[in-house]
């Protein structure tokens, strides 16, 4: 139990300091969102390029991108059905139920807790997610704001992000690694990614503590958004476990705990961004949730760390 809290205290302490620099005006402005950009462009794409590049990818695996891909597709779906069950009128309410804020928040505690030498692991269940949240949350985000959405801009989108490239990229050189002899030019070229990814954990913690922001309206209902999130997922998470990664997969342990992880982080940070800003009502509702779930999902990350 002390070595879980232990692993996780440097992530808590930089989540302290992001709120005392909040407190006392550290930053101008817009400082804050330039240095997420330099995460979202430059520290976490290295980070992701590595981790992918890590991953030995098989025909199985499949099986996992998919089951996930299709869950959070499911949790839209339950979310959607539970909104007129419980009479709630937010649109939102169905969108806060699928995908994972893997970028913003899940690395850094999975790398915290974990260690860079299971990172790889975490990718992979990352990757199911990535496709919904392109492909699907996006879409669904877009609509809502503004009444379409084209596929094209999507794919583009998609195409042109850096995450997405470093991934892409990740997987081929994982593919290829074999047949290249290291040198020193791979070798420094790996140092610089080492050392860019390594300004993810603390830069995106950090950030994390800044912009944590709770108003009273919209609290009971971002309390109950995430009640039902986190009770299904949980379920979800100890069904995929023992039925696909343990008894037919017969994978390690470490990848349990991967999908645990991801299945406890709160909703993509991404949907604040793509909602109509004068939407007064929506905008606190979701990021009430997404604030509190954030404290939530990391007590919850440490409480089943030590029992599971």
């Amino acid at each position: 139990m002390i070595d879980t809290f232990l692993s996780i205290l440097p992530v808590l302490l930089f989540f302290s300091l992001g709120i005392l620099l909040r407190k006392k005006k550290f930053l101008k402005e817009n400082s804050s969102q330039d240095i997420k950009k330099i995460v979202s462009t430059l520290a976490l794409p290295a980070l992701l390029f590595q981790a992918f590049a890590s991953i030995s990818f098989e025909a199985s695996h499949l099986l996992l991108v998919i089951t996930i891909f299709l869950i959070c597709l499911m949790m839209v779906l339950i979310g959607r059905v539970t909104a007129r069950i419980l009479k709630i009128r937010t649109p939102y309410w169905p969108l806060m139920m699928g995908g994972f804020e893997m970028g913003m928040l899940g690395y850094a505690l999975f790398l915290s807790i974990y260690g860079k030498e299971h990172i790889a692991q975490f990718a992979l269940m990352d990757l199911g997610q990535v496709l919904f949240v392109f492909f699907v949350l996006m879409t669904l985000l877009i609509r809502e704001k503004e009444g379409n959405s084209s596929p094209k801009s999507i794919l583009l989108s998609f195409l042109k992000s850096p995450v997405i490239l470093a991934i892409f990229a990740g997987l081929i050189t994982g593919m290829i690694k074999p047949l290249v002899d290291p040198n020193s030019l791979t070798t420094a070229l790996g140092e610089f990614l080492t050392l860019t990814g390594n300004l993810t954990v603390p830069l995106i913690s950090l950030m994390i503590g800044y912009e944590l922001n709770f108003k009273k309206s919209g609290m009971t209902l971002a309390l109950m958004t995430i009640m039902v999130r986190k009770t299904l997922l949980i379920g979800l998470a100890f069904l995929v476990n023992t039925l696909i990664i343990r008894n037919y997969l017969g994978l390690d342990r470490i990848y349990e705990m991967a999908l645990l992880t991801m299945f406890l982080l709160p909703s993509p940070f991404v949907i604040s961004i793509y909602m109509k800003q004068e939407d007064k009502e929506n905008l606190d509702y979701v990021n009430n949730t997404l604030s509190l779930s954030t404290i939530i999902s990391v007590c919850l990350l440490i409480l089943l760390t030590i029992l599971y």
